[in-house]
């Protein structure tokens, strides 16, 4: 896919803001008190965006969605999108350099900037909530992941069972990339930007959505039951 395409202001998400989880929010999404929340599905929205000094542009999005199937498994939603368009050519190369970034090795949520040059502007965003379950839904077109490139301009998304959420651009002189669960301990959540050029626009959004819902009554009587009969395991007879 290639052309010399606009901002792609359409595939962009709606802006994210920063959610601070109280504790009495946190405490009601675990245990097996009566009236306990539990956590159902999450759902992991990602967007990344690029416009170089030349005119050049390319965008990846993707979406994923976990929810309970109704039939006691799992409905798994992906969604992919990208595109580029190659502006007037590249950047001349002047030597400058932005790197190591990619080789850190993350636990949780890392976010890594690296910028060499003027006139740049580049922002790294992760929001993670609670949410009712009853939101969850949208529209997915099944494509587990998609590629575009036009000139020197490229945009990569893919989720992948065995790797997790990886979304890749790349311009002159300029890398963007997000990857959730790609590093050994298989929950971590990286964001990286680096820029060696000049008047150079570049965002990663992530947001991360935890799906919650009341513990039906049944489910709480058979818990009681199996924690009753595990207590007495141990009872001789």
């Amino acid at each position: 896919m290639a052309g010399a395409g606009p901002a792609f202001a359409g595939s962009a998400l709606p802006p994210l803001h920063a959610e601070l989880v109280d504790d009495a929010t946190l405490s009601q999404v675990s245990g097996k008190f009566f009236g306990a929340n539990m956590l159902v599905g999450l759902r992991i929205d990602l967007v990344s965006t690029m416009h170089s000094a030349q005119g050049g542009t390319a965008y990846a999005s993707g979406s994923m969605q976990v929810v309970p199937d109704g039939n006691g498994g799992y409905l798994v939603q992906v969604h992919t999108d990208s595109g580029a368009g190659a502006g007037n050519g590249a950047a001349l190369a002047d030597g400058r350099v932005a790197s190591g970034g990619e080789q850190l090795q993350v636990n949780g949520i890392g976010q890594v900037a690296q910028i060499a040059g003027d006139g740049n502007r580049l922002g790294n965003l992760t929001a993670i909530s609670f949410t009712d379950a009853t939101s969850a839904g949208g529209s997915f077109n099944g494509q587990a992941s998609s590629a575009s490139a036009a000139g020197a301009m490229s945009a990569s998304i893919s989720f992948d069972p065995a790797v997790g959420a990886s979304l890749s651009i790349t311009g002159p002189g300029s890398l963007l990339a997000q990857q959730i669960g790609s590093d050994a301990a298989g929950g971590s959540i990286r964001q990286l930007g680096q820029i060696a050029a000049d008047n150079v626009t570049a965002q990663n959004q992530l947001r991360l959505q935890l799906f919650t819902a009341a513990m039906p009554d049944s489910w709480q009587q058979h818990l009681g039951i199996k924690q009753a009969l595990a207590g007495m395991d141990g009872v001789g007879r």
